[in-house]
Formats: structure tokens, sequence, C-alpha cells
């Protein structure tokens, strides 16, 4: 059982000491995170307003809420709710040096007989027996949860407790059952789904709650009453006093905002919340499950490391200033780096992979990271023999085509992949050649330098729009999804922002994926897609329609500054997207307004909110604007692609990538798994010749057939021999 994906706010204490994080979710504490920010502890803690004779009021679905920050960048949160019956105004934030959250609250009812209550519910971890609850003889009696080996207690101002079952015997039932009164308390429940509730002794005025978090009963509750006897005063301050210590967002970003630097300041605090405190430089992509109110299986979850997402907030904290923290991610995707080069597709905290799928930009992207941190001059040390290279050699030996592509549901030549994949072995072909070793760096700039010459033939169709996926190096896509992939080889230097078939392209994209919205434009991800609610608002099961993603707002106000056009109002557009608690979320809703789901035209959806990719997209725009430069870039990329002379590169066979046909006066590269030579005919064997295939040290071989001598229409074949023995197959072209 998990929260709703869409949360108004999302804090923890910088540093080591205190292992939790908090979320907000309809004016209530939502999930928060013990003891690895994969993990969720408690499912929720939400208040009731009740006087006798009627139902109870839940303050989070019945009451109106405006949440605000402690301070700009401080994510610390205060949440105002109002309701005809009372008002109740919350401050959330957890102690920098234990492992407890804190909850300052004021309390105003209306009438004299409005009495406010407290419940709370453990999460309940998929396949696990549940949870227990109990209720502890102290006074004020205290709470304690515990969810496995993790133990939750909850101490404040209480004056009756109770415990049982989320929705059948809590709390929330009971005064609903009781018209409005606490009729029944329990000392003990579970195991199961429980909830733990409690009326607060004060009848207006203030209060403080403290939630501690422990692996035993007795620490959970000494951490609990340690915070309280601090007090709120006091350890908001230390958390602010915390927080402020951090590196400053730069000037300069707050410059050129258009909400002078709030957004930019919340983005920073965002991306620095999502990483792990045991696992250094673990950055989750969201402390959220999409949907989560209708997830169930615990498969769809956000709270993971995905190279991408991790990368790409890696790169925006290293442009806001934060080396070290930039620095931290790199290291953490080296200790998940697999053996054969490569990373999973996800993984939790401690290295498990939760979806096992390749994805090539996923083992790209880290090499670009690799490049950036150089270029910034803050390597400590030399990445290529240790990440670089192992994984540029798995994408020249599995290449061109990607088991997945960005948006993780379908595979095949994806604009977005190459783009990525060339610029890394460009890149990597740099450390190659400050290694010393040429033959290497050699095979990786003529591997690039196909990848790159073929994108338009692999990827667009006749008339000159790219897709998003196409299948079959040997054949021209005739049609395929519309999609804004191609943006990316403009990201990397490798296309001019006003190249003719990107432009062209652009026209398709805006035709059938943008949508006006009140804050500006945005676009959906591609023609067909369905990850989104559907047209009703009910959550995404499977099947859906794909919503507009502010991250693709960011990448298209790249491309206008890069074609020297403002980008101003696109920023403002993104500001926008932000919901008042400046969490920006992963998609926006395009339909009319459906206020009993919570959507809102041009609002967060329910998928997940906040996103840290959305965010490193937001503080990457204004660094390019502040700059009036493209960090991105990679610049040998770029001197080759788009200001060298144009190339005829040799096309390069591998058994992963098995072309059967060839361009006319191109030489064919063979890249052999092992050594070995080719065996070659252009008269179907009546004669033949040898190349022996020279080693490139990157665990391939490859031998060069001189085909750029055949005319059009004709045929060669070869096969090869290992030391082993021949293959044991011919392979035929034909040259077009």
């Amino acid at each position: 059982m998990w929260g709703p994906g869409r949360k108004m706010a999302f804090g923890a204490a910088p540093g080591p000491r205190s292992k939790l994080w908090y979320t907000l979710a309809d004016g209530a504490l939502s999930e928060v995170f013990f003891p690895t920010i994969d993990r969720v502890a408690l499912h929720e803690l939400r208040f009731f307003a009740s006087a006798g004779g009627a139902p109870p009021v839940d303050d989070s679905g019945d009451g109106q809420h405006r949440v605000t920050w402690l301070a700009p960048g401080i994510p610390a949160f205060t949440v105002d709710s109002t309701h005809h019956e009372y008002r109740l105004t919350k401050e959330v934030f957890s102690d920098p040096d234990e492992n407890a959250l804190l909850i300052a609250a004021t309390f105003t009812p209306e009438l004299p007989d409005v009495r406010l209550y407290m419940q709370a519910s453990a999460h309940w971890q998929p396949g696990s027996e549940g949870n227990f609850g109990q209720v502890l003889e102290t006074h004020p009696p205290a709470l304690l949860l515990r969810q496995q080996d993790v133990w939750i207690c909850i101490v404040g101002p209480f004056s009756r407790a109770t415990v049982g079952y989320y929705r059948s015997s809590d709390l929330q039932i009971d005064l609903h059952d009781g018209d409005g009164y606490l009729t029944s308390t329990y000392e003990r429940a579970g195991p199961g789904n429980v909830a733990a509730g409690a009326e607060i002794g004060i009848r207006a005025g203030s209060f403080q709650i403290a939630v501690g978090f422990a692996h035993t009963r007795a620490d959970a509750e000494e951490v609990a009453r340690t915070a309280l006897q601090k007090g709120a005063g006091n350890v908001r301050h230390s958390f602010e006093r915390a927080w402020r210590s951090l590196p400053d967002l730069p000037p300069a970003l707050a410059k050129v905002s258009g909400d002078e630097g709030s957004l930019a300041q919340a983005s920073l605090a965002v991306l620095r919340c999502l990483e792990d405190k045991s696992h250094a430089g673990a950055f989750i992509a969201s402390p959220a499950a999409p949907w989560g109110e209708s997830n169930h299986n615990g498969n769809q979850i956000y709270h993971l490391v995905w190279p991408r997402d991790l990368c790409r907030i890696a790169t925006a904290l290293l442009d806001a200033g934060d080396q070290a923290a930039a620095l931290r991610a790199f290291r953490h995707l080296q200790s998940r780096q697999r053996a054969d080069g490569a990373w999973f597709q996800n993984w939790f905290m401690d290295g498990t992979p939760h979806w096992t799928s390749t994805e090539l930009d996923q083992v790209a992207l880290p090499i670009l990271l690799a490049w950036r941190l150089g270029v910034a001059g803050c390597l400590d040390h030399d990445p290529y023999p240790v990440m670089v290279r192992p994984a540029a050699q798995f994408i020249i030996r599995e290449g061109p085509l990607t088991q997945l592509d960005r948006w993780e549901d379908l595979g095949g030549l994806s604009p977005s992949t190459l783009a990525a994949c060339i610029a890394a072995l460009i890149v990597s072909a740099e450390f190659a050649h400050e290694a010393g070793e040429h033959v290497a760096a050699s095979h990786l700039r003529a591997v690039a330098d196909y990848w790159n010459d073929r994108v338009e033939v692999w990827c667009s169709t006749p008339g000159g729009q790219y897709v998003r996926l196409a299948g079959d190096p040997d054949h021209r896509p005739t049609e395929g999804a519309i999609a804004p992939e191609f943006l990316e080889l403009v990201r990397y230097g490798l296309r001019r922002p006003k190249d003719e078939r990107i432009l062209r392209s652009l026209q398709g994209v805006d035709a059938n994926l943008k949508a006006s919205l009140p804050a500006g434009p945005s676009w959906r991800r591609y023609v067909g897609d369905r990850y989104g609610e559907n047209d009703d608002g009910s959550p995404w099961d499977g099947s859906g329609k794909g919503r507009p993603w502010p991250v693709l707002t960011g990448e298209r106000a790249r491309h206008f500054f890069s074609m020297g056009l403002p980008a101003a109002e696109m920023v403002r557009t993104l500001e926008g997207f932000a919901g008042p608690g400046l969490m920006l979320p992963e998609q926006v809703w395009d339909g009319p307004d459906i206020p009993s789901r919570g959507l809102i035209f041009g609002k967060a959806t329910g998928s997940v909110s906040p996103l840290g990719w959305a965010h490193a997209e937001y503080l990457e725009l204004l660094v390019t604007i502040a700059l009036a430069g493209f960090p991105d870039i990679v610049l040998p990329a770029r001197r080759r692609y788009t200001e060298g002379s144009p190339q005829e590169p040799a096309f390069v066979w591998s058994h992963k990538h098995q072309i059967t046909h060839i361009a006319g006066g191109r030489r064919l590269r063979v890249q052999l798994p092992r050594p070995g030579s080719v065996h070659y005919t252009f008269d179907d064997w009546k004669t033949f010749a040898e190349a022996e295939a020279i080693d490139t040290t990157l665990g391939v071989w490859v031998a060069e057939i001189p085909s750029n001598k055949l005319a059009s229409g004709s045929q060669l074949a070869w096969t090869a021999h290992y030391v082993t023995g021949w293959e044991g197959k011919n392979y035929d072209l034909t040259v077009d």
C-alpha cells in the first residue's frame, strides 16, 4: 500500500546522521522513508476533527491546504489547513542529529466541542505478514508501530489512544461509527494493516508531536521522547543551520529565473534530498510510487536508482556548484557497474536490481558524466581503465540497437539512445588517446562515425521526419511514432540546432504532441504513448494516455536558446508547472479539471511529483541561459560532426549488428569477438582474399574489407576463421 504519487513537498535533514526522509501529500504527512531512501516505513500520519453527532472531518481529504517552505531552499514545511469547523497549521521537519520527525501544530476550532485526533499507519510491505501496533501505557500514552525490523514510536499530548486495523477498526472508523465520538480503544493489533490513533489532549492552541524511528522498541521511544524534549524551536534551528552550511545556489541562476530563484533553490534542495544517507551518491528518481493509491504490488516504484536519472541529477548538481555531490554520484555508479561494463535498468540501495533490462543510453550517460567531471576539473582519479573503457566496450559490442530506449517500453534504433552512445564513444576515444591506446581510440571513433552517419537512414522517414524508434538497420523506416528524441542529437553537438531535418521534424512534433497549457507549452513523449491517466481521470492501470512531461519542456527550451531565441518564457512555464510546494511533476494534466481526482488543467497528474529528472532539467536550463553556453555539448564530437568536412565512414558489422546492405563506395569493417581472420569474396567464392583481424585491445578484433571498390548491385560474402576453426557460416552483403 503506497501513498499518493503526487507529493506536495519532500524533505530531509542534510548529512548522514538522520536517516529519514519525509513527504507531504494532500496536506498530510505521507510516506516517511527509513533507514534508507528505498524503504518506506510510515505510510501516513493525518488528523481528524470531530464533534459529537456528525462524522469526523478528514483534514487531508476535506480541508483546503496551503504549503510553504520554512525558507527558500530549506525543505521544512508549513501546511495551513482550513475547514469551516477549524483551522490547523502544521510545521514538519526532521532532527538532523536523530532519526526523528517533529510536527509543530496549532489547532483553532470554530466551535468549542470540536476535538482533534491523529492517526498513523505503517507501510505494508508487499509480501510481508503486515505490521503490529501497541498503545504504551505511559503518561500521556504513546503509540508504537512495528514494521518488520523497524519500530516507530509517536509521542505527543495524547489523552486517549488506540490501535486497530486500517479502514476496519481504526480510529477513523470508530469516530465515524460513533457519530463523532471515540467509543472503543484497543491496546494491541496485528499482524496486518495496522493503524494507531489518539485524541489530542489540547482543545485549542499549539502542541507538538514527535515520531521516532529505530530498530528496537526502546530506541524508537527514546528517539521520539528526546526530540520532543528538545522542542520544535531548537530542532527547527538545528535543521535550518545544517542546510545553510551547504554550498549556496549560484546567484547567476536566480537572476535568469522568473521567480527570483524560488524554484531553483527548491530544485537544488530536492536533488540533494534524493540521495541516500548510507550509500553515498545513490540518488533515486523520486520519493514516490506512481499512482500510489492503486499501486499494490510494489513493481512500479520510483524510489530506486536509474543510471539515467542519476546522471542527469549529478550533472545538474555539478553545474549548480555542488561538485562533491556529483562526484559521489559518479563513484556510486562505478560501484554498481557490472562485470560486462553495463548497468542494470535500476536497483535498490544495496545494489539488488529491480528491473534487469539493458538500456544503452544508461551505459553511455555514465561515460558522459565522467567527461563532464573531467572538464570541470573535479575528477580525483582516472576513470578510463576502471569504468569508461568497460562501458565503451559494452556499447560497441551490443549496439547500436537497444533493448529499451529511454522510455523503457520498447527497444530498437533510437535517436536519443544513439546520440548518447555516439557522444560517449567519442569521449571514450579521447580518454583512450590520453591513455596511449591509439588503436582502441581509432576503433571507438570508427564505430561512432558509422553510427552518426547512419542516424538519419536508420531513424527518419524518406520525408525527413525523425521517428521515436526503428528496427531494421538495412531499410529506412517509412513510418513510426513521432517523438522529440532527435533533440538529443543537438544536445551533444552531433547536429546543428537549425539543421533542416531537425526543424522539419519539430514541425511534426508540434503538430502531434504539443499541448498548450495555462503556464505555457509542454509536449507528450510520443504518438501512441499510453503511460498516463485515462481520459476519465482514473489512474494508469497498464493502459491510459500519456500526458505532457515538463522534462520535455526543458529540453525544448534549451533548443530554443540554442537557435538564438529567447527562453525566458519557457523558464516561467516550468515554474508554472511546479505545485505550491515547488515540486516539479513527471506529467501534467492536459484534460478538463476533475476536482474529485485532484486533476487540474496544467498541473501535476497522479503519477509522481517531484521527479528528480525534471528538477535537474530546470536547473540545466538556467545554467544554459546564465552561461550563454551549452555544457552538455561534447566539443570533440561537435568539431567532428558539425564543423568538420563530411565523412564517408566504413560500415561496421558485428554479431549483434548483422547488416546485409552496405552503401556504395564504403569499406566494411568486420568486428569479431575473438582473434581470427576474415575470408571474403566478390565473385561468389570463385576467388577470395583474406584479411587478418587487428586487435583493438577492446575485446574485439577488426578486419577491413575493401568493398568500396564494388559497383552498386554487387554482392560480397565472407566468413571468419578463428584459432578454434571456421565460423561455420557465410555472411552476404549487397552494395546499394
